[in-house]
């Protein structure tokens, strides 16, 4: 028994100076790689990084001279009246989008490319639905842009993300077509996922709005829309006070919106845009 440990101690001696030797040769290439590895950490924390797959690039007003890759994509205008307060409102935000090109793969964002609706911006008042009324409100108008944007993007195919309707019909756009927005929270959202840039054009007049888009087309986009139906009867109110807007009473319905994509002749999806319009009251402001 005793032999036997002494050869198990012996073994043990043998095995830590094997493990001391092993650790003299090895340790500076160990203290190197941890060097290495923690430099290349810091590297990597405190390099600029590139934009988000999510950015837009900015409006730049050389990119409307057509790049010889893009293609119409598609156009669609919608119209207001001359001389109205929200017409000053709608030009800026029509400047802002101007130019803004998406990448492939990423996500527009309506709020993010045209920013906060404020005086200082030069925003003015003008009506804007709350509730369920018009009242003046500053960047009242907006929503033209957005609304004529969303049915470019509709005709072209692309991937909408996020959009909703206004709580109200408005005679401008088509029934069950529209994108509501309000900064930041009520947003417009749609994804180029097509293979190509997407720039957006836009084109203003004093009595309407073109939004063109350019680039690669990946679908053939067909539409239909129901008829209107559960119909609602409208009511009559009075207002009062500066923000008040008189209206002309319209009716509540619903509706549906169907979008079929097709790619090289074949139905790829069919989408289904439901929409709640409720009654605007016949307003009167005293």
């Amino acid at each position: 028994m005793g032999r036997t440990r002494r050869r198990h101690f012996r073994r043990y001696r043998a095995d830590q100076r094997a493990l001391r030797d092993h650790v003299r040769r090895w340790w500076p290439f160990v203290v190197g790689v941890l060097v290495a590895n923690g430099f290349l950490l810091a590297t990597y924390l405190w390099a600029p990084r590139e934009p988000a797959a999510t950015a837009v690039s900015a409006p730049d007003p050389a990119a409307r001279r057509t790049a010889p890759a893009e293609r119409p994509m598609s156009t669609f205008t919608t119209r207001f009246d001359r001389g109205e307060p929200r017409v000053r409102n709608i030009g800026i935000a029509a400047r802002l989008l101007d130019g803004a090109v998406v990448r492939p793969g990423a996500t527009f964002s309506f709020n993010e490319v045209v920013g906060p609706r404020t005086e200082d911006r030069g925003y003015v008042p003008a009506p804007v639905i709350m509730g369920p009324r018009l009242v003046n409100d500053i960047g009242g108008g907006i929503c033209q842009v957005s609304s004529t944007l969303y049915n470019a993007v509709f005709r072209a195919g692309l991937d909408i993300e996020r959009a909703r309707a206004h709580t109200m019909w408005m005679p401008e756009y088509p029934d069950g077509r529209e994108a509501a927005v309000a900064y930041p929270d009520l947003d417009f959202r749609w994804r180029n996922d097509t293979t190509a840039p997407v720039r957006i054009e836009v084109e203003r007049t004093d009595s309407s709005i073109t939004v063109s888009l350019w680039g690669e087309r990946r679908y053939e986009v067909r539409s239909e829309t129901s008829e209107r139906y559960d119909r609602t009867p409208y009511g009559r109110a009075v207002g009062r006070g500066s923000r008040c807007v008189p209206t002309t009473g319209r009716e509540g319905f619903e509706i549906d919106v169907w979008r079929v994509l097709l790619e090289d002749g074949r139905k790829v999806r069919r989408e289904k845009y439901h929409t709640e319009y409720q009654p605007q009251p016949e307003v009167t402001c005293v």
